[in-house]
């Protein structure tokens, strides 16, 4: 009778673990992928979030398209310091890639129980982001999906008493010219929100997570990590479909894909139609840029046929292109347009000691120096002749005025500053319209210790000025150097007057080489530009772009020190002379 008995209790539970099994689904990496939706498209928002935005109700999370998303500038919002100190507001918004993992998941039929391991991979890591990052969990949710609409608001108080570098910053924050004193709508967007929320947790992103939760057939799974692209997955679908889709391989990873896609660039909206259509760069400045590349490498013959092609396109060229057409010729043992070139020097005002240079020792031996140099003086002093001379004096005057306050000896204070840039700004625009822009045509090329020629003339620094103000006169004075760019007599695309110093990705310091955690490293051509710099025998004057040189501070090293190491990637050692600015 036990014999019996013991068989039927073996039979008996053999027969209930076949029901068990058969009342619980397994599910694999493919089957997610098959019910993934919605992929690389929407971002996280929580109360955590890294934004200088708000919504109406942030204490629930939500999902919304970056790509709706205009930045902080582009609504009408403005910034001014209270002191009249310069503000600089850089936005940058990026969006990070992950993969989810799903190493384990079951669902019971009986209950509707589902249970999930797995790891989120990817995304951004601290050395990302300047100053404190974003809070770094995995958000995961289950619920009732749908599309709503959610208003976007300028958090007002995330940057009253803003703390940079250089102390406390007190903000005027306008809105479309209305001054604002609170939080205030900027946009409505549209998201996706959890209507029915059946379960929400967050994880370290570290580290694996395993989360068990009770589903429904509407139910959507969304896992997140703020400033990365979310995953969806139709899960209600998929665990009580009666024949499931064809399960969809993962593909395989290419290890140079990019880790993240850029959303706002220092202020601008990249995926804007308007900011992606390219302007079209005048012929001058390719082939100077061409005749440059071929500098770096030492071709200097391809470099010298360049420059020939360039002066067979437009009758007159900026010194600094000239000044680099000597050299080549020289450096190709070219001297017959070593002369050449040096004549249309001579146009330019530039006086014979410039020739003291060591590149030109071969030049003054050759058996035509003596003729040349009679030549370029008697063109040197003919030129000068043509010189509108008022312009140059006003201009001059000009730059003494914006010295007299802006200088590092006696700098005023914030407010006078700003004061003063406005008037001279009105004086510099009455200036152009009467006298044009003072070309060196019209006021002649400078040097510093003759044989070193200016890239910029010093006068430069009030247009910057009006530039860094942003000076009630700035859209009429930009009209008019618009109008002096086309005509070849400023040299805008390589001129530093506007050029985004705060947002530049590049930095010097202590002779190293650092590009913003916040930038995208992928100029080989402008580190190799860097490099060229600090390798740079011949003098050559070669456009490295927009980048920041740093000074040495040793009365508090540590300060400088610590915002470089937490900041900035270092890219290269470029020299051990930490004060050739000095020089």
């Amino acid at each position: 009778m036990k014999s019996v008995l013991f068989i039927l209790t073996l039979i008996t539970t053999h027969c209930l673990g076949q029901i068990q099994q058969k009342a619980l689904k397994t599910f694999t990496q493919k089957d997610f992928n098959a019910y993934k939706f919605e992929e690389n498209k929407y971002d996280l928002r929580t109360k955590n979030s890294f934004f200088y935005l708000s919504s109406e109700n942030d204490t629930a999370s939500y999902y919304f398209d970056p790509s709706d998303y205009k930045g902080i500038l582009n609504y009408g919002v403005d910034f001014a310091s209270k002191d009249k100190k310069v503000v600089n507001f850089i936005e940058n918004y990026e969006m990070y890639y992950t993969d989810v993992f799903f190493e384990k998941c079951s669902f019971s039929i009986a209950d509707s129980i589902a249970e999930i391991e797995g790891q989120i991979t990817g995304g951004w890591n601290s050395m990302d982001f300047k100053g404190k990052p974003p809070v770094d969990v995995v958000e995961i949710s289950v619920g009732e999906l749908k599309k709503s609409t959610t208003i976007i608001n300028f958090e007002y108080s995330n940057t009253k008493g803003h703390v940079g570098i250089d102390g406390i910053i007190e903000y005027i924050i306008t809105f479309k010219g209305e001054i604002k004193n609170q939080s205030f709508p900027l946009d409505t967007l549209n998201t996706l929100v959890f209507q029915k929320l059946n379960f929400r947790k967050n994880f370290p992103s570290s580290t694996p997570f395993k989360v068990r939760f009770k589903v429904d057939k509407n139910s959507v799974l969304s896992i997140g990590k703020l400033s990365c692209y979310t995953h969806f997955y139709n899960i209600g679908e998929m665990f009580f479909a009666q024949q499931k889709r064809k399960g969809v391989i993962s593909p395989k990873k290419d290890k140079n894909a990019p880790r993240f896609v850029k959303i706002i660039e220092n202020n601008v909206q990249v995926n804007d139609p308007k900011n992606q259509i390219k302007k079209e760069v005048p012929l001058y400045y390719q082939l100077t840029e061409k005749a440059e590349t071929y500098i770096l490498t030492r071709q200097y013959a391809k470099a010298k046929e360049t420059y020939m092609l360039l002066a067979k396109e437009y009758p007159t060229l900026f010194a600094r292109d000239i000044h680099n057409a000597i050299r080549v010729a020289v450096l190709s043992r070219d001297m017959k347009n070593a002369f050449i070139w040096g004549e249309e020097l001579a146009k330019k005002g530039i006086e014979l000691p410039y020739f003291n240079s060591k590149i030109f020792n071969g030049l003054k031996k050759n058996l035509e120096w003596k003729s040349f140099s009679k030549k370029y003086d008697s063109i040197c002093k003919l030129s000068q002749t043509k010189w509108n001379v008022n312009l140059k004096k006003q201009i001059n005057d000009l730059l003494n005025e914006d010295q007299a306050d802006y200088g590092l000896e006696n700098r005023k204070e914030p407010v006078v500053l700003y004061e003063t840039t406005e008037r001279i700004t009105d004086k510099l625009i009455d200036l152009l319209k009467k006298e044009g822009y003072p070309s060196e045509e019209k006021i002649g090329a400078f040097t510093k210790n003759d044989t070193i020629l200016i890239q910029s003339p010093e006068f430069s620094v009030i247009i910057r000025h009006a530039v860094q103000q942003k000076s009630k006169g700035l859209k009429e004075l930009n009209e008019l150097l618009e109008q002096s760019y086309k005509a070849l007599e400023f040299d805008l695309k390589r001129s530093s007057t506007h050029r985004n110093f705060p947002g530049a990705c590049f930095h010097i310091y202590k002779g190293n080489l650092y590009i913003d955690k916040s930038c995208d490293y992928n100029s080989d051509a402008m580190v190799k530009k860097m490099v060229f710099m600090f390798n740079n025998p011949n003098g050559f004057i070669i456009d490295n772009g927009n980048y920041i040189i740093s000074e040495y501070n040793p009365e508090n090293p540590k300060e400088w020190d610590d915002h470089y190491n937490n900041n900035f990637k270092l890219v290269t050692k470029l020299t051990d002379d930490w004060t050739f600015y000095e020089k």
